[in-house]
């Protein structure tokens, strides 16, 4: 009994130690004593505190007028997640144990809550209504790349959130990680149709080519782009690529299959190519193509639409001006012009992220798909340290509306 106390003792003293050197301390497991991350609104209004439960010592992370809620460490316990409304709704944010280096996540006019780190301490698991109903999203904390991860008219958040009409306030409940359901189909979840299906590394026939695979070749289907034109697939020997989903026989209900708003890539043009532009001064700014949102979510024949386009620069250095996107509608069936506008977006601090919103109508091809490609800096005049993630492509179907 002496000896056990012993060690407790020690154990203490250790945590306590590290803590005091500024090193990460994890939360509780089954290797020893660590501090509880948890919100309370003992200040009168909820902040984020840690709590020793060997010694019974409170201290508290942050310290604003808003309500930070739903903290959550990070695996190897250098990061605490959670969500706060102090921009106006709730966002997601990161910061260190000890509640410094404070960096916001996501920026958009919804509600982002109940963010789970997932085992791989770089993905974010979390609930938001911004395409107008409480859907899964996956969050990248390095990259700020979001992927949706479930697209129904289901309440995402947990009966406990859930309850009281669906508002959004401090509380338990939410996704912990996500796991895939494995299907009790005999059948696998969809099968080669054509004589040789190539497998590419994003939707579109202008990818790279990862593998080719023969009929009848058996696919676990992981993810769809948010038109179901194109499947992400596992193959038999484990090759996770973008297929055409009209090349295969589908076995399963495609509205259980989360959408991943991955990169389309179309076919190069066949016009004369142009000399390569002069290489621009080295800059540590790097502009990425994030989230796309449209309102109304559902674009309509003749009616005017808004198309959110968030901007963010992930890199270490502001950019070294103010600069534009550009947006083009294709009709997909025949890759004609439909409409065009230009956005702007302000010099953008290492970290921060801005929504551009461009108005738009398209009053041709309706109950047809179209494809809006949005292009950051389309006039290479920003200085970055890549242009490849500039681009991003989302496709819908216009509705008829009142059109004749």
């Amino acid at each position: 009994m002496k000896s056990s106390r012993l060690l407790l003792t020690l154990m203490v003293a250790a945590s306590l130690l590290l803590t005091a050197l500024g090193a990460p301390v994890l939360a509780q497991g089954q290797t020893g004593p660590g501090l509880v991350v948890f919100a309370s609104n003992r200040s009168g209004n909820y902040e984020i505190y840690v709590l020793d439960p060997a010694t019974g010592l409170t201290t508290q992370l942050t310290n604003n007028p808003a309500n930070d809620i739903d903290p959550q460490w990070s695996p190897d316990g250098t990061q605490i997640a959670f969500a706060s409304d102090r921009a106006g709704d709730y966002e997601l944010y990161v910061m260190k144990p000890d509640g410094s280096d404070v960096k916001q996540l996501t920026n958009n006019e919804a509600q982002d809550v109940l963010p789970r780190w997932q085992p791989d301490g770089t993905d974010i698991v979390y609930v938001s209504d911004v395409n107008g109903q409480w859907d899964l999203y996956d969050i990248d904390a390095n990259t700020g790349i979001v992927r949706q991860l479930t697209n129904d008219p289901a309440d995402e958040r947990g009966p406990l959130m859930a309850q009281g009409g669906g508002g959004v306030g401090p509380g338990p409940g939410g996704p912990a990680v996500v796991t895939a359901v494995p299907t009790q189909a005999l059948l696998p979840d969809g099968v080669v149709n054509s004589a040789q299906l190539n497998v590419r590394a994003n939707p579109g026939t202008g990818a790279q080519i990862l593998t080719s695979i023969p009929r009848d070749t058996p696919l676990t289907i992981l993810g769809r782009y948010p038109d179901n034109s194109w499947l992400q697939v596992q193959t038999p020997n484990n090759v996770v690529g973008w297929v055409s989903a009209a090349l295969v026989t589908i076995n399963i209900n495609l509205a259980n299959v989360p959408v991943v708003n991955a990169q389309f890539i179309a076919p190069p043009p066949t016009s004369t190519p142009t000399p390569a532009a002069t290489p621009l001064p080295a800059s540590g700014a790097n502009l990425v193509a994030g989230i796309v949102v449209f309102d109304p979510s559902q674009p309509t024949c003749q009616q005017t639409f808004t198309v959110g386009f968030d901007v963010a620069n992930l890199g270490t250095q502001p950019t070294a001006a103010s600069g534009t996107v550009s947006l083009v509608d294709i009709h997909a069936a025949d890759g004609t012009q439909q409409g065009s506008t230009l956005g702007g977006f302000p010099i953008l601090q290492p970290g921060q992220t801005f929504r551009v919103n461009m108005p738009l109508t398209i009053s041709t091809w309706y109950n047809e798909q179209h494809n809006i490609t949005l292009v950051i800096d389309p006039g290479n005049q920003i200085p970055e340290t890549t242009k490849s993630d500039n681009v991003r492509t989302v496709s819908y179907t216009l509705a008829k509306g009142g059109c004749p």
